[in-house]
């Protein structure tokens, strides 16, 4: 199969437009539309309803498209590394996260481990957390920094803790509970809350609500949302509590908006790098030195 095939369809999908996608591929309409129907005489499947305007995937489709962009993902790493290899002859390592906290646990390694080691690259990218332990396993990424969920029940990958801590409750100034220092459980769960969609962040999802069965409590869950934005809006707007954790920066003041503790809960959290036992990336394994050392120091 032709790579190119597969990036015309995520553009495609994306674009919902043959004439745009052909634009931003600068082929013509036709190209596009010879590319689509040779993936769907490989693969004996309509991959694209025709007949919706704007088009749409069809289920098949859908499928297709979330292979295709683990595959081309894979592809510009792999020519990423090649061409760095290639011109500097230096080793890269790629780091995937799905959150600032995450970044903050792992930043005050990297200066020593680029002092160290001035030959291999860093990469960054960030992904939503749901994808963080198969991207591990298919090898588009050599680390991960992320939450200790995202790796829960990965055989393939193994851990080593940054950083551990509790989730707050997070209110607003017009919350009946902003004034508080801290607050119990069951003002918590008296109220309604909102939390990040678990099309974003997976099992984290899930396990975020085994927290409140363990509290004893059925969590009183009334939106969801795609990102930490959305939640903030919906915390300012409505009066939702959200849970975020306990080092997480918000951008606003505490007039506006506070992280308050939970007392006695089981809504705690670690953040961890994952790498998967597979990779011989010579490069991960010096980055995970550096990490071992640094603690131990």
């Amino acid at each position: 199969m032709n790579i190119e095939k597969i990036k015309y369809f995520i553009d495609l999908v994306e674009c919902r437009n043959f004439t745009e996608t052909a634009k931003k591929n600068f082929v013509s309409q036709t190209t596009i539309s010879q590319q689509i129907a040779s993936l769907e005489k490989e693969f004996d499947l309509p991959l694209i309803d025709r007949k919706q305007i704007p088009i749409e995937p069809t289920q098949a489709g859908w499928l297709f498209y979330s292979e295709a962009q683990i595959i081309w993902k894979q592809y510009n790493h792999m020519k990423a590394k090649m061409a760095n290899f290639q011109q500097h002859h230096t080793q890269t390592l790629s780091i995937e996260y799905a959150a600032i906290t995450d970044m903050q646990s792992l930043v005050r390694f990297i200066p020593t481990f680029k002092e160290n080691y001035p030959n291999i690259q860093l990469e960054l990218s960030k992904v939503l957390l749901k994808d963080i332990p198969e991207f591990l396993q298919k090898g588009i990424y050599d680390v991960a920094i992320a939450f200790d969920s995202a790796f829960k029940g990965k055989d393939t990958i193994r851990t080593y803790p940054l950083y551990e801590g509790r989730y707050c409750a997070v209110v607003s100034r017009e919350h009946p509970l902003f004034h508080k220092k801290a607050i119990s459980k069951s003002e918590l769960y008296a109220y309604p809350l909102v939390m990040l969609n678990p099309t974003v962040i997976g099992d984290s999802y899930y396990l975020m609500i085994q927290h409140a069965l363990k509290d004893g409590y059925q969590p009183n869950i009334i939106r969801t949302v795609d990102d930490i934005e959305t939640e903030l809006f919906h915390i300012l707007t409505e009066n939702l509590i959200g849970f975020f954790p306990d080092n997480h920066q918000i951008a606003y003041g505490e007039d506006e908006i506070r992280l308050i503790p939970i007392e006695d809960s089981h809504h705690i959290f670690k953040i961890e790098i994952g790498y998967a036992k597979e990779n011989k990336n010579p490069a991960l394994h010096l980055f995970l030195r550096q990490i071992r050392d640094s603690f131990s120091q």
